[in-house]
Order: structure tokens, then C-alpha cells, then sequence
């Protein structure tokens, strides 16, 4: 599951970056409608409290990936002769793909909070988050400090994977008990949502799935319920569908999904800049090469190793 999920980022990020339009947008709204619930999902799920790898592992990665983004940016502005000096230095706003680090941490020192057995508990803030990413949505620019927007939107996801561990109820109800069933009507759940995209393209703004955006009216408080709803159906589709036995390929991917999460938008940030992106621009089947190129290729244990270096040392 964490092997598609990092495609489908991959790709999505490929699709908005390289060049994509008519009908076939329609491949990119579908990818953003769950791709980050359901990696939020997986994350939640093998979260464990552990604050010592928050301040030594994940913190120093986002410090690095910040002042590498930034400093691509200040380049790419210097090199089109705009003002560099209008290029924000903030380390708490942070950069494109970066904010899910900021996300992690958050969710890592909340950990405490959430870690219960009992059901009515877990119930309880499952609600409460539910409440807080609906709530969120009414204020102004709160995605432009530490991600907050994100944070709060996508925490029922994350809670949903945690207390998923605990008691597997969505794989025991949604694929174990009546298998035949759950894969039948999950493809066909899929297909229509894909269908419902492919008809309403035009009238759909996929910034309503970003969980960065404030409700400008009543349909955008309502286009996020019904975003919430998708998301969930995917990743049961994904949950049902995923191959329980393990395959080599998947596997390496799923074990470096940091590296090519964080190395294919430093890549993508220069290769947006080149002659690549007129050339393969709106072709689907190169930007899907592009992407599965991408993937593999940062998939390989040279940078996770690389990457596992790079961190504070404690006692």
C-alpha cells in the first residue's frame, strides 16, 4: 500500500508540475482526492511515540530539504532575471511537499494524547478531530504557518490508520469477512467515482481536496465532506485490493518512501524549468514513464542510507 501510495505522489506531483490539461485532469483531481489521506492513513498506522526520532531524524531532514528548496528557488528567479529578494526564507512556512514533515512531528508528539484502549475514548477523538479539520476551514491563510490547515484536515486520517492498528476493524470488516462481496463493490465504488470525475472535470477545483483552502461558501464546506468521504472509500479500496503476500518490488519501494518522497520534488523542481516539460507536456503516457522512472530510481537503498545519516545525535 505504501509502494502505490508513493507512485500516486509521484505522479500527482509529475501531472501538476509537467504539464497537464483537458480531459485528462480528470487523472490528476482523482489522485489528490486520497493519495495524501490514505499515506496519512499508513502513517498513523506504524506511528509509534518516539520524540527522541523527531528531534533527530525527521526535524533535521525538514531544516536540510527547507534551505534546498529554497535555494533552488532563489536560483531558478536569479536565472529568469526576476527579484530574488522576493523569495521568502521562513522556516516555518514550510516548502511544496515539505509540509507533511511538519504534519509528522505534530502528530508525533500527539501521541500521548490519543493512545488509549478504550473504544468510547478512541471514538471520542476520532469525532473531535472530525470536528477540528471541518473547523479549520473557516479561518483565513492558516495553511502559510506550519501547516495548519493540513494539520487539522487531515488528522482524522491519521487517527483512523493509529487506532486501525489497535483493532483492525476496517481490514476485518471491509475485506475479511465477506471478501467476494468487498471487492466487487469496492470496484465498483471506484469506477464510479472515477466516472463522477471524468463527467464533472470542468466543475470540480481539486484545491478542495488539498485541505489548504478556507470556505469560500457553503459548497466548499460541503465539497470537504464529500472529499473526506471519497478518501475513506479509497484507501478500503486500497485495503481490500492490496496483496497480502509480500512482492519484492513493492516491498523496497514501501521501505524508502522518505527518500522518494523527499528527492523527487528537489528533481521535479529543475526538471519543470528544462525543455523536458514542453516536450512530454499533456502526454500521459510519458509522464506516467516519467514518474515510475522517478520512483524506481529513488527507490534504490544508496539514498535511504544517504538520508539516514543525516541526523542529531542524543544520547
Amino acid at each position: 500500500m505504501k509502494a502505490i501510495l508513493i507512485f500516486l505522489v509521484v505522479l500527482g506531483h509529475v501531472l501538476s508540475n509537467m504539464g497537464i490539461c483537458g480531459d485528462h485532469y480528470v487523472f490528476y483531481q482523482v489522485i489528490f482526492t486520497f493519495h495524501m489521506p490514505a499515506f496519512l492513513f499508513v502513517s498513523g498506522y506504524f506511528m509509534k511515540y518516539n520524540p527522541k526520532r523527531l528531534f533527530a531524524r525527521l526535524f533535521p531532514l525538514y531544516v536540510l530539504f527547507q534551505t534546498i528548496q529554497t535555494v533552488e528557488r532563489l536560483i531558478i528567479v536569479w536565472l529568469q532575471g526576476d527579484r530574488w529578494q522576493d523569495v521568502r526564507i521562513d522556516l516555518f512556512t514550510p516548502r511544496w511537499t515539505l509540509w507533511y514533515l511538519v504534519v509528522l512531528m505534530a502528530y508525533q508528539l500527539l501521541i500521548p494524547l490519543f493512545d488509549t484502549e478504550s473504544k468510547k475514548r478512541q471514538l471520542g477523538f476520532l469525532i473531535l478531530s472530525v470536528c477540528l479539520g471541518l473547523t479549520i476551514g473557516i479561518t483565513d491563510d492558516t495553511d502559510n504557518f506550519l501547516a495548519m490547515s493540513r494539520a487539522f484536515s487531515f488528522l482524522p486520517f491519521f487517527l483512523l490508520g493509529f487506532y486501525e492498528r489497535k483493532n483492525h476493524l476496517l481490514i476485518r470488516n471491509g475485506r475479511d469477512r465477506f471478501p467476494k462481496i468487498a471487492r466487487f463493490a469496492s470496484a465498483a465504488a471506484g469506477g464510479i467515482m472515477i466516472l463522477a470525475f471524468y463527467l464533472n472535470t470542468r466543475q470540480i477545483d481539486s484545491k478542495d481536496f488539498m485541505g489548504t483552502e478556507d470556505y469560500a461558501d457553503v459548497n466548499a464546506f460541503l465539497m470537504r465532506i464529500l472529499g473526506w468521504c471519497m478518501a475513506l472509500l479509497w484507501i478500503m479500496i486500497l485495503l481490500i485490493w492490496v496483496p497480502q503476500r509480500r512482492l519484492p518490488v513493492c516491498s523496497k519501494l514501501g521501505r524508502n518512501t522518505m527518500s522518494i518522497y523527499l528527492l523527487h520534488a528537489v528533481i521535479l523542481i529543475v526538471l519543470r524549468e528544462t525543455p523536458l516539460k514542453p516536450a512530454i507536456q499533456n502526454s500521459i503516457p510519458s509522464l506516467v514513464l516519467l514518474s515510475v522512472g522517478l520512483t524506481i530510481l529513488l527507490s534504490w537503498e544508496g539514498f535511504g542510507r544517504m538520508l539516514g545519516k543525516i541526523k542529531i545525535h542524543t544520547k
